[in-house]
């Protein structure tokens, strides 16, 4: 089964919680603590763009998502918009620079896709993909009936990120 969270956050989740071996079914134990999946969740993915004002409109424009948060603080940019309980961010280049003290590899639309996705959750794929590519997304494949019962279609938003539109799992 298909998990929806980006690389990027999988692996910073797998860094900080305890997880269980796969091969020796031993739990680790970062710092001598384990804690417990109740006290972690996923509360949002961070997108590295040029213009964060810019991918909020896009992702209002497109998607229907509304707006939760924006700062700029002269280029230093952030944004959230609302998801359900894990909000999708936008944080300008310059601000990860500033906060990562170096440089991120940002997606591009005249570059193959990062290997990371986006993925959202609607009954109606068909309806929210043609809203999509009206407001600006570039078609990667159209809604599909896949044989695990979902309807998925992808795309690829202004900055270059691959966007999964797909049906909850039965």
């Amino acid at each position: 089964m298909k998990k929806y969270i980006l690389l990027a956050a999988c692996s910073l989740l797998l860094a900080t919680v305890g997880i269980t071996s796969e091969t020796t079914n031993k739990t680790v134990k970062p710092n001598g603590k384990t804690m417990s999946a109740q006290s972690v969740s996923l509360g949002y993915v961070i997108l590295y763009v040029k213009d964060v004002s810019a991918s909020l409109a896009f992702y209002e424009n497109a998607f229907g998502l509304p707006r939760r948060f924006f700062t700029d603080d002269i280029g230093k940019a952030y944004g959230e918009l609302e998801t359900g309980a894990t909000r999708l961010a936008f944080a300008s280049l310059e601000l990860a620079k500033t906060h990562l003290k170096q440089e991120v590899l940002a997606a591009s639309p005249d570059e193959a896709p990062l290997g990371v996705e986006i993925a959202l959750v609607t009954p109606d794929v068909a309806g929210l993909y043609a809203r999509a590519v009206k407001a600006g997304a570039t078609a990667v494949s159209e809604p599909a009936a896949k044989p695990w019962g979902q309807t998925v279609a992808y795309l690829r938003d202004k900055d270059g990120f691959l966007v999964e539109l797909c049906t909850p799992l039965p």
